[in-house]
């Protein structure tokens, strides 16, 4: 039975979604700047959750938002001299760029904010009217006072709240720690008309409407990073059970771990962020997805390029031991190391400690067994999002691949195409026992990343490095 950390709780619960229909909200990304590693992490762990629970036989809807207005996107839009639309189309294609190349399944819907802005005011009003919100000069805001479970989910004091509040210029708060649902929007800066003025939405308000237009009801799990605990998911946790008093809005909080620098957090205070395309174009989004997988999703990560090499290292290992077979259920005791360690909390690096246990004592498996050892690992792997078809992951464009397989008078259409030919010409000197001939065919062909296996049908594959 799958038993998951409740954030609200800060227990481990046994999981029982409302039913087999789960439903799920990850919080997308401001899109005010380029994606760094923790979105990487953030995508990757919970599409590791999503893709298990679909292996469970559950059907998952799910959903990712963009907040494509917000108070940072339009300082960084009027930093840049280009409009909020403009900065946020350009920041989203980075961000759906790379959760591509790092393989993460697509979203059911992928809600915008400013798209959802009808919805957020007649969120508003339904608060106005509960009593939980009130209006004032410079916007609306939500009285926390009102909302007798406020700060459950963060485990936080009112102190803590008012000591870590941003000192607000608007004051015309009735609170402190009241936050804004909605903003009147200054000179030259991005409104929507609103019964309170001319206008746009504060940023909690946001995923709350998002989640209630799409599911018109609660959701079985609402995901993101452990920085958005408090206030972010605290106060979507408070307008939303305030609006809707009768239904339970969240059943399941989880939240992943930050990513750690030398021990310290990565932040965008601190000048310390890594950018998330870098390291997809150096390593590839196999090892990027690798690298998350070796630690538990809740617990920090440190980060840095040795750790990826490392990885990179690591995850050559299942590449290369799976290389010979393809995908199935062999072994039915490595599907149950693989449901044992995911039904513990998404334990991914027990499953890679069990699995290399295996692997590193094959010396006591038959042939048969270390074939059905081969193949359920490699299903497994598939299971959670890796893409062993690495030969469409070439890197090097026509024009060098034509110029290369020249060199051995064979005329690139594709690579499919050239590397059959490419094999049955060193094919024939293996079999004229020109050895020399051959291994200088390989070696040449490492060079730009193409690696063959003697011994196996057509066994080349495309390495990332």
């Amino acid at each position: 039975m799958l038993k998951l950390h409740n954030t609200y709780s800060n227990t481990v619960e046994e999981f029982k979604p409302n039913s087999d229909n789960v439903k799920i909200y990850l919080c997308g990304p401001t899109v005010q700047s380029s994606p760094h590693i923790g979105h990487g992490r953030s995508a990757v762990v919970f599409d590791f959750l999503i893709r298990y629970l679909a292996f469970l036989d559950y059907e998952v809807n799910f959903v990712r938002n963009i907040t494509d207005i917000e108070d940072k996107i339009i300082e960084r839009a009027a930093e840049e001299g280009i409009t909020t639309n403009e900065l946020a189309d350009r920041v989203t294609k980075e961000f759906q760029d790379a959760y591509s190349s790092l393989n993460c399944l697509q979203p059911d819907r992928e809600p915008k904010a400013t798209e959802t802005i009808d919805h957020i005011i007649n969120f508003i009003e339904v608060l106005i009217e509960n009593g939980y919100a009130y209006a004032t000069q410079s916007g609306v805001y939500f009285e926390v006072t009102k909302f007798k479970d406020y700060l459950k989910l963060s485990g936080r004091n009112k102190e803590e709240v008012i000591s870590g509040t941003r000192v607000d210029l608007e004051s015309d708060k009735k609170n402190t720690e009241d936050f804004a649902l909605w903003k009147i929007s200054k000179e030259n800066e991005p409104k929507w008309n609103s019964p309170w003025g001319d206008g746009r939405p504060g940023w909690h308000i946001e995923c709350s409407a998002m989640i209630d237009k799409i599911f018109d009801s609660g959701i079985d799990i609402h995901c993101g990073g452990n920085d958005l605990i408090f206030p972010h998911h605290e106060n979507e946790l408070a307008q939303s059970s305030a609006a809707f008093e009768n239904q339970v809005f969240v059943k399941y909080w989880l939240h992943n771990g930050m990513i750690n620098l030398s021990g310290q957090k990565m932040s965008k205070s601190e000048g310390n962020i890594k950018l998330l395309n870098e390291y997809i174009d150096k390593f590839g989004g196999n090892v990027i997805r690798f690298f998350f997988l070796r630690s538990h999703y809740r617990k920090p990560q440190e980060f840095s390029e040795d750790l990826l090499e490392e990885s990179k290292t690591t995850f050559k290992r299942i590449q290369d031991f799976t290389s010979s077979v393809e995908a199935n259920v062999s072994d039915l005791s490595i599907i149950e190391i693989f449901k044992n360690s995911m039904n513990d909390d998404l334990n991914t690096p027990k499953f890679l400690g069990e699995i290399f246990e295996k692997i590193n004592n094959l010396s006591n498996f038959s042939k048969d067994e270390e074939k059905n050892l081969k193949e359920t690992i490699k299903f497994i792997f598939e299971i959670l999002g890796f893409n062993f078809d690495i030969k469409d992951s070439v890197k090097i464009n026509h024009d060098e691949l034509s110029k290369f397989f020249n060199t051995f008078q064979i005329n690139y259409d594709n690579l499919e195409q050239a590397m059959e030919e490419f094999l049955a010409k060193r094919e024939k000197l293996r079999s004229n026992k020109d050895f020399n001939q051959a291994d200088v065919m390989r070696d040449k062909l490492k060079e730009i990343g193409l690696f063959i296996k003697d011994g196996d049908d057509s066994a080349w594959y495309w390495e990332n490095s």
